[in-house]
Formats: structure tokens, C-alpha cells, sequence
């Protein structure tokens, strides 16, 4: 019902933009504007990120069959956050209100909203343990542009209000409580009619995971989807700058996993995971 609303206000929103000068769809327009009490840099939508950074490198790690789908279908695939399992992921998702009659309502345009995490961690022990269990990771390196330009590219005309790239932050568990409970905020969050506030509402974590330094890609849906997943269309050669295989893995599932991607048409620089290389020591007496 409320999620319903903030689509049709969007899709207004954009429709009215575009019979003017595009005073309000600024992602190529104006550099900043404030949202319910948040600057956002509001080039192509990127949240958190200062102008500079649109060339970061950025990194996921896939499992060996998850990304063997990337290439074989040409595709990401982005979920919706209530798969995720960080119960603060949905805080304000998963939330309750009350109009001013008393009438108690549920955010539904959570069921809008799909995503995929990256991170600005060039190589991590953690990562490769939580995202690869079974010791078959594919770590896949692009940059914050090619990913946000993945999904842009694929949208029709409302794409300016349903994609967006942002980076996480981290914060103490009471002041993140006591930040998300303030109701007049929440409230100018979900009727922002930009769609970049409810965008906003999936890049709030708890210190706990700062390790993971994560990029998000969102993906607000001006439809209502029924599949709890959602794929965009990738060029595997363009999108990907370079692959890393799993340091778990002996030397020879490495060269055997790097010529089955040679094979499968990836021409990108393939190497192996070096982080439990020990190096060579020598003392002298």
C-alpha cells in the first residue's frame, strides 16, 4: 500500500521532470541535493561516494557455480535484502506505522527493492571464508562505474528513480537504533518522491561488519516483481577488469579453472590468490 504509493509518486515525479527543463531527475543535471536531511552526490545516483571515486576498483567473490552462471548466462543477479541475514539489512523494511487514524501499516515497497554486495577490499581472509564455505571462490574485480552502468544501461525511462550504487556505513548499534527511530525521518524517507531515501535505508550497518567496507548495488523496481531475484544482462569481457581464484585451491584446480574460463571466452587476466603464500626467509649466522 505505502510502497505502492512512493512507485506511483516516482513514476510522476519523472513524468512531470521530463515535460520541463528536468528540474528534478539531476543525476546529469546537478551535482548535489539534499534528501530528507542526507546530501547524496546525485550523479547517476551514487550515494555516499565523493565525485572522484566513480573509477574505484571494487570486488565480490562468487562461488565457482554462481559464477559459472555469470558467464555461461552473461548476467548478475541481484536478491532482495529480506534474503539477506543481518536482521538490521530490513529495519526500517520490516517496520510498522500508523496513520494519523490510527491504522497500522507495513513498508511494502520493500518487496520493490533488489541488491547486490560488493567490497572495496582488495583481499580479505573473512570475505573469501563467508562468501566461498566450500573453498571454490571466484573473486571478480570491476570498478563502481562498470557495476552502476550495468543496471542504468538495462532500464527504460524510469531508470533515473530505480538505480543506484552506494556505500555502506557502520555504526554503533545504539546510535543506529536511536538514528533509525526518529519517526519524522523515517516518514520523509519513505514518501521521497527521488526514490534515493529508500534507496538510502539498505546502506546502514552495524560496526561488526565494518570489515566488509561494502558497495551496494540497488535496484528499485517501479513494478511490482513476484521473483525474489533479478537479473541484469552483462557483457562478461567489458564488465569484468580481472579474476582471482580462490588461495584455498591447489595449484592444479587453478590452472584447470583458469583454462575452463580461457575456454568460455574470458580474455581478462586470470591469477590465483597468493594471501597464504608464505614468503621465502633466509638467516644468516
Amino acid at each position: 500500500m505505502a510502497g505502492d504509493t512512493v512507485a506511483r509518486k516516482c513514476k510522476q515525479v519523472y513524468l512531470y521532470s521530463c515535460r520541463r527543463t528536468n528540474p528534478v531527475v539531476l543525476s546529469a543535471t546537478k551535482q548535489t541535493q539534499n534528501v530528507a536531511g542526507h546530501t547524496f552526490w546525485t550523479m547517476k545516483n551514487y550515494l555516499n561516494f565523493d565525485t572522484t571515486e566513480e573509477n574505484t576498483p571494487i570486488y565480490r567473490v562468487f562461488s565457482k557455480t554462481f559464477f559459472n552462471d555469470l558467464l555461461d548466462n552473461r548476467r548478475l543477479c541481484l536478491v532482495r535484502p529480506s534474503l539477506w541475514a543481518d536482521p538490521f539489512e530490513n529495519y526500517i523494511m520490516n517496520s510498522k506505522g500508523l496513520l494519523k487514524d490510527g491504522t497500522p501499516f507495513t513498508v511494502d515497497f520493500r518487496t520493490n527493492l533488489y541488491g547486490q554486495c560488493w567490497t572495496l577490499k582488495k583481499e580479505s581472509d573473512a570475505i573469501w571464508r563467508i562468501y566461498a564455505k566450500a573453498e571454490d571462490g571466484i573473486k571478480v574485480k570491476t570498478s563502481i562505474k562498470k557495476l552502476y552502468d550495468a543496471l542504468y544501461q538495462t532500464q527504460g525511462q524510469f531508470k533515473d528513480i530505480s538505480c543506484f550504487i552506494g556505500k555502506v556505513k557502520y555504526y554503533k548499534k545504539t546510535d543506529l537504533i536511536e538514528f533509525l527511530g526518529d519517526s519524522s525521518r523515517i516518514r520523509n524517507w519513505l514518501t521521497d518522491s527521488t526514490c534515493r531515501s529508500q534507496a538510502h535505508t539498505l546502506l546502514f550497518k552495524r560496526i561488526p561488519f565494518s570489515h566488509e567496507k561494502e558497495v551496494r548495488l540497488i535496484f528499485y523496481s517501479p513494478n511490482k516483481l513476484t521473483d525474489d531475484k533479478y537479473f541484469i544482462n552483462i557483457d562478461p569481457n567489458e564488465f569484468i577488469d580481472e579474476i582471482t581464484i580462490d588461495p584455498r585451491v591447489p595449484y592444479a584446480t587453478f590452472r584447470a579453472w583458469k583454462d575452463e574460463f580461457i575456454k568460455k571466452g574470458i580474455k581478462k587476466k586470470i591469477i590465483r590468490s597468493n594471501l597464504y603464500k608464505s614468503p621465502s626467509l633466509t638467516f644468516n649466522f
